[in-house]
């Protein structure tokens, strides 16, 4: 009998032992392993959420400031399950026809909601109805869109432009959401109501920084549409650096409805910076520093001049007069195969430099081939893009070192960090010799102080050459191609500009115009 107990006992208590270790067990599996599971299904269980766009990586500029994401669009939300019978009867009868039907449980995105919607909106505190903003790729004003390019409007994917080039580093998968939080009675939680969120688990996409300058950028393409420009092109590199503070392109195109551009006769989608044109008179500076670079020719050699009247003259002031016979005579003493060497060693010639899509190489002749046209007014086969008219003066800007021109700093993580090292803008050896620099800064100094260049004088003092050119490239009909390329301030530069405008009545004087503009401001 007192057997039996003592097995009765045992079995009982081994029973409660192994009933402890079972809620133990799930206790641990509910406070520990599932905790989170359980966490997410009671926040799902007072909550509501609708996707409102797909987190992609920002563009930024050389001080962190955004490009993308800067304006914002105004949408409603419409959350059926916390209207009450009535008020969805209400705001279905004020919904547009494209918006849907408010049935079930889905929320609606009303974009430019009616006077109506608004009006209801605001009559009185409503449980499921808020307004959200979602931000906008690309500003309401034209911030570099031709650099930048465009999305696809279904897809998101970059089809042009920086958006193009760096879509795998840009793109994600990460959705925005608008959530609301409420309590048992459907109410949204004071404090915890209305707020987006951000996909967790799922990779943000990097933000891509570059070495424009947002100011400087608003300030160039406001100046474009003050006067306006219809068709042209400018470009600000940092002396020193090769490095594109700003860079515009007109006419502009939409960047949400890229293809109402495709057929148009301006051609909008074109990044005028990037494609060659004719250089005209701008060459005269390539042609002078081969000259002084091979010993034939001094800045104070003088010469005789028939044509324009001007007689005895020095090589610096036919520069800043723009005597097309000392040119000539400055060109025929030359070795062919010495100006086209020194073309593509200052970058003439050679394109994708920047990268982009669609970016031209411009026309330079090769080393064996003659000179049998008139450089001097642009009459040979030679053309250049604004951005390598940039890097030819910023050569003599800068010493006579070349610098690579950059637009692209680098990439970063969302948090700051940089997930690819900036990029470092290496110098070649010097392409000009410092006499041949100092000669060149003069006559460059001259041409705006009493020369041609003389409109695009501003108070610190510039340098620079411009000219236009009435020609045909590739079988088209001629056009005019104006010019201005300088720099400033002129005995300490730092920024050089260029600006070219295309078939503009008021040529190479509003090219010089606007080149002042853009540097009073900057």
């Amino acid at each position: 009998m007192e057997k039996r107990c003592r097995w009765r006992i045992l079995i009982l208590g081994l029973f409660f032992l192994l009933w402890g270790c079972f809620l133990t067990y799930r206790l641990y599996r509910i406070q520990g392993a599932e905790n989170l599971a359980w966490a997410i299904q009671a926040v799902n269980q007072r909550s509501d959420s609708q996707a409102l766009y797909r987190q992609r990586g920002e563009i930024l500029d050389c001080h962190g400031n955004r490009i993308t994401g800067r304006d914002h669009r105004t949408y409603l939300a419409i959350f059926p399950v916390l209207l009450t019978t009535e008020e969805r009867k209400e705001v279905a009868s004020l919904l547009p026809p494209h918006a849907g039907r408010l049935e079930g449980k889905a929320p609606l995105i009303i974009a430019n909601p009616s006077t109506e919607l608004v009006r209801f909106a605001n009559a009185q505190k409503r449980t499921g109805v808020t307004f959200c903003t979602i931000p906008l790729r690309y500003g309401r004003q034209p911030i570099a869109h031709h650099l930048l390019g465009y999305l696809h409007p279904t897809t998101g994917q970059g089809l042009d432009g920086l958006e193009a080039v760096y879509e795998s580093q840009l793109n994600s998968e990460r959705m925005v959401r608008l959530t609301v939080m409420t309590d048992a009675l459907r109410r949204p939680i004071p404090g915890l109501g209305w707020r987006y969120q951000e996909e967790s688990g799922v990779p943000a996409g990097k933000n891509l920084v570059l070495t424009l300058d947002l100011v400087l950028q608003k300030k160039v393409e406001a100046l474009l549409d003050q006067i306006p420009v219809a068709k042209g092109a400018v470009v600000i590199m940092e002396v020193g650096t090769g490095k594109i503070r700003a860079l515009a392109s007109r006419p502009v195109f939409d960047p949400y409805a890229p293809q109402q551009s495709l057929n148009h006769p301006d051609r909008p989608l074109l990044n005028r910076a990037l494609q060659y044109y004719p250089s005209g008179h701008l060459f005269n500076l390539l042609i002078v520093a081969a000259a002084l670079e091979s010993g034939k020719v001094q800045p104070d050699a003088f010469f005789y001049d028939r044509q324009s009247g001007h007689g005895l003259i020095t090589l610096t002031h036919a520069f800043a007069y723009g005597v097309p016979a000392v040119f000539q005579e400055v060109t025929a003493a030359l070795e062919p195969a010495s100006l086209w060497t020194l073309a593509e060693t200052c970058g003439l010639g050679a394109g994708g430099r920047l990268g982009l899509p669609g970016e031209g190489t411009g026309l330079v002749p090769g080393k064996a081939s003659k000179i049998e046209t008139d450089l001097s007014t642009g009459e040979q086969e030679v053309a250049v893009t604004p951005v390598q008219m940039a890097a030819l003066l910023q050569i003599v800007a800068g010493n006579g070192w070349y610098y690579p021109p950059v637009v692209v700093e680098g990439l970063q993580e969302p948090d700051g960090s940089w997930s690819a090292p900036p990029l470092v803008s290496l110098p070649n050896q010097p392409v000009l010799s410092e006499p041949t620099v100092r000669a060149l800064q003069k006559m460059l100094v001259a041409t705006v102080l009493y020369g041609t260049g003389q409109l695009a004088q501003v108070r610190q003092g510039a340098a620079g050459v411009g000219g236009a050119i009435q020609a045909g490239l590739g079988g088209e009909e001629p056009r005019l191609y104006s010019w201005f390329a300088g720099y400033a301030p002129a005995h300490d530069p730092r920024l050089v500009g260029v600006v070219f405008l295309e078939d503009d009545p008021a040529g190479a004087e509003q090219a010089a115009v606007l080149f002042a503009s853009i540097m009073e401001g900057a």
